[in-house]
């Protein structure tokens, strides 16, 4: 019954090809159910004037990345389409650097992308990517229709349910869609989110037909995931084509399968496979922005050695590191890694290898252009970089080179108030650009110039850049043009127009408000209490400067894009002293500090690395913090310690001008004041004719400035009635989205427990060896940078990791004891919160200006201290980097608590294991050991016989022995005359001559009473013979163990030649033995070659 609703459903949207639009229909049914034998396929599969594409999602399969529709474009292409494929891609806008990947597929040849992609334009390629997609499928449509019938529909890729959703709105005819889901079969969990868009569209047209139960369960004894190969060549060419088609969720989706069953279920893969697996994997990672994933995997590679390509592999491995790091914000350890690249490289003489490295290199001095305005100042590039890139066609990173490594000097940014060709370079890097089609790189590049001119002071120029760029989106309701908006803005205010700057920022949060972005919110707001500063609203400053601190805590926050924490605390302590606020100047101003501390600190030391960038100038935070200071010296009376800071502002005011225009005028004022408290009439008069001409200027220069740029720019849609966003909408918003990251993080972390339980779930490792690779992957996953962990003994406390670079001693160590001791449910403390100060004892061992952040957990058994972990974020060179987490809080300390709990429990099993083994051990030694001499007795000859079997058997050694069959001589005259303590020091004494004789090359077991077995790993007769001239000889140097025996006695004793101890020696050689019976077949035949010596002549050996 269900085959026949099915098929109406067909029918219906092939009728509707070329009327209908949208025209698409969801089936849903439950059980099992293939559409391979339904009558309206197999029909309209021969009817010429329908291009049909039927296609089942298998499971058990690797699903590829627009699945099938990439197919489709090809085969639609060649049937239907006339001219060559480049010339149908270019009709068809794909993105040039898309190009590569596409014809390859066409011509499966496997040609993949020239250029690396770039973290800052992951978002902007896929979705290039997918509109490509969506015009060449309906430009084949537009000429022939097409029908798609995609059943299972719910085992399809991330990538094609994106495309699929497009198609939903899409209003072209002649394409039709039916799409099939069985209700027993459960997506992965991360593409739900696509699902449930896709679905809701489906729900609100009323195109889902429930069509009822196939009759058809799916076979409980299948495991969907076996029949997959993923060691082999097709699956990884399957992964790498979600890779160069950007589908890299999915792609992670299935490696994290991988993975987990490599580690967890222990598949087998051999080494090449899993290293290039893994090598796919950290590069996945890196674009996903899952940095700590990356680097763990990272670690796994370390681990494979594959031989004759320890360089190229040392290479990829090393290069990939320094990428993360990059990105996670460590320039300095990414620099490092990049140049060991680059010397790899070179030795493996790899020109295209040499070049990456020194790319990477110069994108590192960049931050790999991630996240930034602009470079404070120009990057030295060399030209031979540059050749490379053209030579290698590396254009749009030639293209970023060219607009963020140059002209990056305000003197030239303002020649493009007369031409942008001016700007030698960045017009270069825009035009390589437009022949790309990179929109968002000239998105960014014009946000560059807006950035640079308005921070110094070129208004004009920053709106001119700001008109240019709004004209060029396509998409007016979008985050650019919240952007954008909120940059007119800032520059309106600037130049006085105050009320009508709050009239852009107005729009700016409802564009934001509606597309979700509390983060782009907070920046508005930061821009908005400068405006609220420059006409005195000092109140509506705070509340707007407190919603950027709220959001910024709850969204877990380093900064805003706008401005450095330190930045913020300046300002909400400026605003508090104007409020008459003492308390809460000086708290924020403590806050400052913190932050300006450690650039403060690295200044002194002449570390200006990471100074290229815009956030590292903090002339604008410095200040204000000195600005504030100034005015909490007036607050309390003292004009000469407000003269000293503001004499200091002033200097700082002075390199930061254009930042400042919110505060000039004030900041004139106040000193004015302070001169007239402290009756310096010569420096109010020059402070007061400063004022004036600022004035003057500003007024002149802006008001015509306002005039002309009026009627330019964008539009504001408060004439359209558009209520502005209420205190309470923004809040809940930001709630939900703090909600939505929380529960993401959760998630991660609770994905990552099963990992974290299989690396503490070892034994046979000692406890550093264990923790080493434990703390290695909790310092990577979590993103922290240093730690220590400790065990807490009687007299001692062991530490088991340190990377602090700190020496605990015991009186640092106690330090943190005691202050354990005093919390015994640990703490987070950062560089914001409010109890930082609370624990400046335990910031100030590991450097209080370089942490940021810190957690500590300690570990009490009946109010005794057993363990403790201290971990902490350092401050940053780069606070605008891909990892958004250096704030640590509680919710970070109760996970810490949770998983070194486990490793405490671990420990304690290791413990046990090593007692137990010890014990074992004795026990064994006991078994296999003569108690008397230390040497093996019987079973523990047998035993060591057995093993030797095992190895001629396995190969290890060559299946040979030479066996001595020892029986002592006069042994009964030294028992008899002076007892057996005599006798047992003979045996020893006989048993250390045997022993050091052989060594490492056989055993000695006492075989029973005074006989004695020498095993020796060779056939060798003349070997044999010498060691057995060797024990003579010793016998006779030891003189009967005369000396030993008096000592014993404690009196001198003397025993005649005839009497002294001595041995006879059975010797026999076997090879190729197989068995143990051919060891007691040996000692057989020694023992007869033993008797015929007693029988005729003692002391002596025969073979």
């Amino acid at each position: 019954m269900i085959e026949k609703y099915y098929d109406g459903a067909i029918e219906q949207v092939a009728a509707g090809l070329g009327t209908v639009e949208k025209n698409h229909l969801l089936v849903r049914y439950s059980g099992q159910f293939s559409v391979e034998n339904l009558n309206d396929t197999k029909q309209l599969e021969k009817n010429e004037d329908i291009f049909v594409q039927v296609h089942e999602f298998e499971t058990g399969e690797i699903t590829c990345a627009y699945e099938p529709y990439l197919t489709m474009i090809c085969d639609g292409f060649r049937r239907y389409m006339t001219g060559s494929f480049e010339e149908f891609m270019e009709t068809c806008d794909v993105y040039y650097l898309h190009r590569p990947v596409l014809l390859g597929y066409f011509n499966q040849d496997n040609t993949g992308r020239e250029e690396i992609i770039l973290l800052d334009e992951v978002a902007y390629e896929q979705e290039r990517m997918l509109a490509a997609l969506e015009r060449m499928l309906c430009a084949i449509a537009d000429r022939h229709p097409v029908l798609f019938v995609l059943n299972r529909f719910q085992l399809a890729s991330k990538s094609t349910m994106q495309l699929t959703a497009r198609f939903l709105k899409c209003e072209n005819c002649n394409i039709g869609l039916v799409l099939g889901v069985s209700d027993i079969q459960a997506m992965p969990e991360f593409l739900v989110p696509d699902w449930e868009m896709l679905y809701e569209t489906l729900d609100d047209g009323s195109k889902i037909y429930h069509i009822g139960n196939s009759g058809r369960k799916k076979e409980e004894t299948i495991d969907d995931e076996k029949y997959v190969d993923y060691g082999s060549e097709k699956v990884y060419r399957k992964l790498q084509n979600m890779v160069e088609f950007l589908d890299f969720d999915q792609a992670a989706y299935y490696l994290e399968t991988i993975e987990r069953k490599i580690k967890f279920d222990n598949l087998l893969v051999d080494d090449a496979a899993r290293f290039r697996m893994w090598l796919l994997f950290v590069k996945v990672s890196i674009l996903r922005q899952d940095i700590p994933k990356a680097l763990e995997i990272c670690g796994d590679l370390e681990k494979i050695h594959l031989a004759g390509k320890e360089e190229e592999c040392a290479y990829e491995q090393d290069y990939l590191i320094a990428t993360a790091y990059m990105y996670q914000g460590k320039l300095k350890e990414a620099l490092e890694m990049a140049g060991e690249t680059y010397r790899i490289a070179g030795k493996m003489s790899d020109d295209y290898r040499m070049f990456l490295s020194e790319l990477l290199e110069a994108k590192i001095q960049m931050s790999g252009w991630y996240n930034i305005f602009f470079c404070a100042q120009d990057v030295k590039i060399k030209e031979s970089l540059i050749q490379n890139l053209i030579r290698y066609n590396y254009r749009n990173h030639l293209a970023h080179v060219y607009i963020y490594a140059y002209d990056n000097k305000p003197e030239i940014v303002k020649k493009a108030n007369q031409s942008e060709e001016l700007l030698i370079y960045f017009s270069r890097g825009i035009r390589i650009a437009k022949k790309l089609g990179n929109e968002y790189l000239i998105n960014m590049a014009y946000q560059k110039n807006i950035m640079l001119s308005s921070t110094n002071g070129m208004y004009e120029i920053s709106l001119l850049y700001s008109v240019r760029t709004y004209e060029a989106l396509k998409d007016k309701r979008s985050i650019q043009a919240g952007r954008i908006y909120s940059g007119i803005a800032y520059n309106l205010c600037a130049i006085g127009e105050n009320e009508r700057a709050m009239a852009y920022y107005r729009h700016a949060i409802r564009l934001f408000y509606h597309l979700r972005e509390p983060e782009d919110i907070a920046e508005v707001q930061y821009n908005m209490s400068l405006n609220c500063i420059m006409c005195g609203q000092y109140e509506k400053a705070e509340f707007y400067l407190t919603q950027c601190m709220k959001a910024v805590e709850r969204l877990h926050l380093n900064s805003l894009r706008v401005c450095n924490l330190s930045k913020l605390y300046g300002l909400l302590a400026l605003v508090s002293i104007l409020e008459g606020n003492r308390f809460n100047c000086e708290r924020y101003l403590n806050n400052c500090r913190q932050f300006l501390n450690y650039v403060i600190e690295k200044e002194k030391m002449g570390d200006g690395f990471g100074t290229v960038h815009d956030y590292a100038k903090v002339d604008d935070d410095m200040f204000l913090y000195t600005f504030s200071r100034g005015l909490l010296a007036v607050h309390d009376g003292d004009y000469e310690k407000a003269d000293t800071d503001y004499e200091k502002a002033e200097d700082y005011l002075s390199r930061s001008e254009g930042n400042q225009f919110f505060s000039y005028a004030l900041f004139q004022q106040k000193r004015m004041e302070c001169f007239k408290c402290l009756e310096n009439q010569k420096g109010y008069e020059k402070q007061k004719k400063t004022l004036e001409e600022y004035e003057r200027q500003h007024f002149s220069t802006y008001g015509k400035l306002a005039k002309k740029m009026m009627d330019t720019l964008p539009p504001v849609d408060e004439a359209d009635g558009q209520q502005d966003v209420s205190e309470q909408e923004l809040d809940v918003l930001l709630w939900q989205e703090s909600m939505v990251l929380a529960y993401k993080s959760k998630k991660h972390q609770l994905d990552f427990i099963s990992t974290w339980q299989k690396l503490i779930d070892v034994t046979g490792v000692c406890a550093e060896e264990m923790i080493d690779a434990v703390m290695k992957t909790f310092l990577n996953h979590f993103n922290v940078d240093c730690a220590v962990y400790a065990r807490c003994m009687e007299r001692q406390t062991q530490v088991l990791y340190n990377n602090t670079g700190i020496n605990l001693n015991e009186e640092r160590t106690g330090r943190i004891i005691a202050s354990l001791k005093r919390n015994p449910g640990g703490y987070a403390i950062s560089k914001i919160s409010s109890n930082y100060n609370e624990h400046q004892d335990i910031t100030a061992l590991f450097g209080e200006d370089d942490v940021c952040s810190l957690v500590a957990v300690p570990y009490f058994n009946n109010a005794k201290l057993e363990s403790f972990l201290i971990t902490y974020v350092r401050m940053k060179d780069n606070w605008h980097s891909s990892v958004n987490r250096y704030m640590l809080d509680e919710d970070d300390l109760n996970m810490y608590q949770l998983l070194f709990r486990e490793v405490k429990y671990s420990l304690n099993r290791l413990d046990a294991y090593d007692k137990i083994y010890e014990m074992n051990n004795k026990l064994y030694l006991a078994a296999v050991t003569d108690q008397l001499t230390g040497i093996y007795n019987r079973e523990g000859f047998y035993r060591r016989i057995k093993d030797l079997i095992d190895e001629f058997s396995g190969g290890k050694r060559k299946p040979e022995l030479g066996l001595m069959f020892i029986d002592l001589d006069n042994f009964k005259h030294y028992n008899d005359t002076y007892g057996h303590d005599v006798g047992d020091l003979v045996l020893k004494e006989m048993a250390d001559i045997f022993s050091g004789l052989c060594e490492k090359q056989g055993f000695v077991c006492r075989y029973g009473g005074d006989e004695y077995i020498i095993v020796f790993f060779t056939a060798d007769k003349e070997r044999l013979k010498e060691t057995a001239k060797q024990i003579y000889q010793k016998i006779d140097q030891a003189d009967g163990f005369e000396k030993a025996i008096s000592e014993k006695l404690k009196k001198q004793i003397s025993i005649r030649k005839e009497q002294r101890i001595s041995c006879s020696i059975g010797i026999v050689l076997a090879e190729d033995i197989h068995g143990e019976e051919e060891i007691n077949q040996m000692i057989k035949r020694a023992d007869d070659l033993l008797y015929s010596i007693k029988t005729t002549k003692k002391g002596t050996y025969r073979i």
